[in-house]
């Protein structure tokens, strides 16, 4: 068992997480997509690494003969299943789903909705993704996800790492989705990743988070030198209609830059008429940088923006969520409109935001976080929005 422990002031996260020993599994050569789909899609091959050879693997809804291919022609991994390209090249190796239609990612079964779909898909047991790319999900959700996770109670653990990701509508997800995710957790760590022109539709590098209906779920995610550029958000961490669900993140020298907003967290966002309640997020960050983010997007611009909800809808409302941020000698400098901004809750209009109430947001900042102290970044904090009355929510700001 390894792990980590997170503090926050008086606020201390033990995530723990088991990592398989890999020495003794089963190395498989891949040479060609056919190779691909052969291997990924054996079940006697759980636990397996395939190693694949470098080249093109373009990715098809049928076979040569015309026959459907299992799964859409999407990659799905075994159990315990890895896939790995050329070690210290990642461009030797290119998933390319540009020929894959939107019939291939079905985003719910039988009128049930099982959330976003991808070209590439892990989360069961220890899956493990590097050094190659993914490319061109254009009908997909993202180009790589975590929602294979198992529907009993337990845990997933996700690695990514020195994979490059662009053309899709995001780089990758890494969600606890639905009400049958209720009670799961998703470890996964994030290590040495492009994620760069995913600027289809909503546009996001990477994002984190428990969605629509999950309850009590955790995502504990690790990144570290990972670069995110040419989307709308280069990161977003959020829980969307989520419930009484945690995501915590440790992010070390990470690079966010020509996004719309660098890295956006939302505690808890409210749509469609449905609340958030109760969610909490713990980000810790150490030494990133949020550097001239001001491409264009509909959604927040600037380098670093935090709120402790968000109410997107005319009823529904989001009440005691909590955001806790830790800033560790961040960078941030020319970033459109703010470089640090938090808000406790905002909501559409004065008539809905008492539905909002008793939202916090912590911002902990030590060390420089100003651009090696030649220049004061752009800072906002507001306890709620629209400012008619704070109705509990707020923002503290501490400085060391």
């Amino acid at each position: 068992m390894n792990g980590f422990r997170w503090s926050f002031g008086v606020v201390s996260v033990l995530i723990a997480f088991t990592v398989t020993p890999c020495a003794f599994a089963q190395a498989i050569p891949v040479s060609n997509v056919e190779e691909l789909y052969s291997a990924v899609n054996n079940p006697a091959n759980a636990g397996a690494t395939l190693l694949l050879a470098p080249g093109a693997y373009l990715l098809t809804a049928t076979d040569p003969s015309g026959a459907p291919r299992p799964k859409g022609g999407r990659i799905e991994l075994q159990p315990d299943m890895s896939v790995q390209g050329l070690e210290g090249d990642r461009g030797a190796v290119v998933i390319d789903a540009i020929n894959l239609p939107a019939s291939s990612f079905p985003q719910n079964v039988n009128g049930v909705a099982t959330g976003p779909n991808a070209a590439v898909r892990l989360g069961l047991g220890h899956n493990a993704l590097q050094w190659l790319t993914v490319r061109d999900a254009a009908m997909a959700q993202a180009n790589i996800d975590s929602g294979l996770q198992p529907l009993d109670p337990g845990a997933a653990y996700v690695r990514v790492a020195h994979v490059a990701s662009t053309g899709s509508t995001r780089g990758l997800n890494i969600l606890n989705f639905g009400a049958a995710t209720s009670g799961q957790t998703i470890d996964a760590d994030i290590v040495d990743c492009y994620f760069f022109d995913n600027d289809l539709n909503l546009s996001e590098g990477i994002r984190i988070g428990n969605f629509q209906g999950a309850r009590g779920s955790i995502v504990n995610a690790r990144m570290s030198g990972n670069v995110s550029w040419g989307q709308k958000q280069g990161r977003l961490i959020v829980n969307n209609r989520a419930i009484e669900s945690t995501v915590n993140v440790t992010s070390s020298g990470n690079r966010f830059f020509d996004n719309g907003a660098g890295t956006v967290i939302v505690g808890g966002l409210s749509s469609n008429n449905t609340r958030a309640d109760g969610n909490t997020i713990n980000f810790e960050s150490n030494g990133d940088q949020f550097l001239g983010n001001a491409a264009e997007s509909e959604f927040d611009h600037g380098g670093l923006i935090v709120l402790g909800t968000e109410d997107i809808s005319t009823s529904g409302g989001g009440s005691n969520n909590r955001v806790n941020v830790s800033l560790w000698g961040a960078r941030m400098l020319d970033n459109d409109l703010w470089d640090l901004a938090a808000i406790g809750a905002r909501s559409l209009s004065e008539l809905t935001a008492p539905l909002s109430q008793n939202n916090r947001v912590t911002l902990e900042i030590r060390g420089d976080a100003s651009g090696h102290g030649r220049w004061q970044p752009v800072e906002y904090f507001a306890d709620s929005l629209p400012a008619n009355q704070s109705y509990g929510n707020s923002v503290t700001v501490i400085r060391y």
